[in-house]
């Protein structure tokens, strides 16, 4: 292994790993043993990866034959040769790239031989190609995968023991709110899952941080427990915390605990946006199938439409919705009932009782927002019924009370979807560039996006052509994110590696969906080699934010591979 600093060395910590990791080099000659002969095999091909480490030696062949000694130790740990191999291989981690470290570090930890694994791992810190918070998720998923955050708190410790008081640390409170910023579902209900078991005291953000999340992912449910432990820990639970919170279980038709929230805020005196609130709460009454109490609440609503209403009220009476007694008078706007109620009978497809409003809203001098055309000819396309949301189109062309190329993007975007990306492509020539007021761009991309899926490819290339000479606006991220996916899809990767090329040396900023994006198309492409390489890019420009993630594209590398590798997760 390449010497760490003298300062580590000298570490009591540090010296405790290194005892642990060379502990089995001391063993006798090994015992006779059925998996002698395919044990050797492996070990040859180890071997000649090391001694070849400076000659473009293929890293697959070694975390295959890594991971078939990591079978033969899991059925026979004992085994005295294989334990010395294992030994031997270690000590050459600095032939290794961070990827293949990784791998390393996870058998380990699958083996039980947490101290070898974090000997790796410190050398993976000391080498510093991957950040302190890939690093902290190894300790999450691989070192201390069923313990506590106390015990990864304690692992974390270690690994950083012997760096400079000066260096600043990350803790859990740090990881939890990367975790939340950068990764998904899995990874978000994972660690909060982790918390829930028990934990020293977080800082507050990183509760609030998580809240937030789950919130923003759905898991209501879930925020609601985290809320709970923070007020267990002595940290009071802020007042828009909660009302992310009922927006979150609005948003899921959970009625029962949207109004315990809402009451939770009227008892503290929070000073509620009422028309947020209703507007919240029409949507969850749609959702739930309650459509008599959404139209009893936007009657409601629409009663009365003065000036100086109190949102106030000195008590809520139990088995009545909080909802329906908070004093509204004059506080929403009459033509803000009707969208509010509008665009939630839109979002569940109750399209026959949001026509019969529409045609009130006409009826009403104010012209009602964009947002309110844009609701009903997303839900007509979402039904079916294309042609009514045509007509309905050339209808409001005709009145020229909106502007037409405003909602010409909504039948645009519905066409698309619906494969019809000629009709779509005649009304972007006809109205958004005539009107020119619209941003071309984003229409673009959804056609680029509908060529794809139809596999009309020379079409695609025609328009993203025209995109990069600038006559419909710059090619963005996006832009080249659809070209690269399609390529791939295509499986003509070269093409997708070129154009990923072009954007590293137009300073286009590349983000973690494309590269996992060429990642998948290099794996069905079967250029494993070339995916490994891409896996370790990666880890150390910091686009695989976590050990979790790590571990489900690389087991996706094998996925249908004769003899392929398991992680076994």
């Amino acid at each position: 292994m390449r010497p760490f600093p003298l300062s580590l060395y000298r570490s009591p910590v540090h010296f405790s790993l290194y005892a642990a990791f060379f502990s089995t080099r001391t063993q006798g000659p090994p015992p006779p043993s059925p998996s002698h002969q395919p044990l050797q095999k492996d070990t040859n091909t180890l071997q000649n990866h090391q001694s070849h480490t400076n000659n473009n030696a293929d890293p697959l062949q070694y975390v295959k034959a890594f991971s078939n000694l990591t079978t033969t130790l899991s059925r026979n740990p004992r085994n005295f040769n294989a334990l010395r191999t294992l030994d031997s291989i270690l000590n050459q981690t600095e032939s290794f790239d961070s990827s293949t470290l990784v791998f390393i570090i996870h058998c380990l930890s699958r083996l039980k031989k947490l101290g070898r694994a974090k000997t790796v791992l410190s050398y993976l810190k000391f080498t510093g190609k991957v950040s302190d918070y890939f690093l902290y998720s190894l300790v999450v998923d691989c070192l201390v995968k069923d313990g506590k955050i106390d015990d990864v708190e304690t692992v974390w410790a270690e690994i950083c023991g012997s760096e400079s008081p000066s260096i600043p640390r990350i803790d859990i409170s740090d990881y939890v709110i990367y975790v939340c910023k950068w990764d998904g579902v899995c990874e978000i209900k994972s660690i909060s899952e982790r918390i829930l078991l028990g934990c020293r005291v977080l800082k507050k953000q990183s509760y609030i941080a998580l809240i937030g999340a789950l919130c923003r992912v759905n898991e209501g449910l879930l925020a609601k427990e985290i809320a709970r432990e923070m007020y267990y820990k002595g940290l009071k639970v802020d007042d828009l915390t909660y009302f992310v919170m009922f927006q979150c279980f609005c948003k899921n038709g959970d009625l029962d605990e949207a109004d315990l929230i809402l009451r939770k805020l009227v008892r503290r005196r929070y000073h509620i946006d009422i028309c947020c609130i209703h507007g919240s709460f029409t949507y969850a009454l749609c959702k739930s199938g309650k459509l008599r109490e959404a139209n009893k609440l936007f009657h409601k609503l629409i009663k009365r439409d003065c000036s100086g209403g109190s949102t106030n009220v000195k008590f809520l009476k139990e088995g009545r919705r909080a909802i329906f007694q908070l004093n509204c008078d004059g506080v929403v706007p009459q033509m803000m009932a009707y969208e509010m109620y509008f665009r939630s009978l839109c979002s569940v497809g109750r399209l026959d009782k949001a026509e019969v409003l529409l045609k009130k809203m006409m009826k009403m001098r104010t012209v009602p927002q964009i947002c309110v055309y844009g609701s009903f000819i997303k839900a007509l396309f979402q039904v079916g019924r294309d042609e009514d949301a045509m007509k309905f189109f050339n209808v409001e062309r005709k009145k020229g009370i909106i502007r037409v190329d405003e909602i010409a993007r909504f039948i645009i975007m519905g066409l698309c979807e619906m494969g019809k990306v000629d009709d779509a492509l005649r009304i972007f020539d006809e109205v958004v560039m005539t009107a020119g007021g619209v941003s071309c761009l984003s229409i673009c991309n959804c056609i680029l996006e509908s060529y794809w899926r139809l596999g009309r490819v020379v079409e695609a290339e025609s328009l993203f052509e025209r995109l990069r000479n600038g006559s419909l606006g710059l090619p963005d991220v996006l832009t080249y994110t659809i070209m690269i996916n399609g390529y791939c899809n295509q499986e003509n990767v070269s093409k997708a590696l070129r154009l990923f090329e072009e954007m590293l040396k137009s300073d286009i900023r590349v983000n973690g969906t494309l590269y996992v994006i060429i990642f998948q198309g290099l794996c069905s492409c079967r250029k494993l080699k070339e995916a490994l390489k891409n896996l370790n890019d990666m880890i150390e420009n910091g686009h695989l934010v976590s050990c979790m993630r790590w571990k489900v594209l690389f087991q996706s590398m094998f996925t249908g591979v004769e003899h392929g590798i398991s992680l076994g997760f």
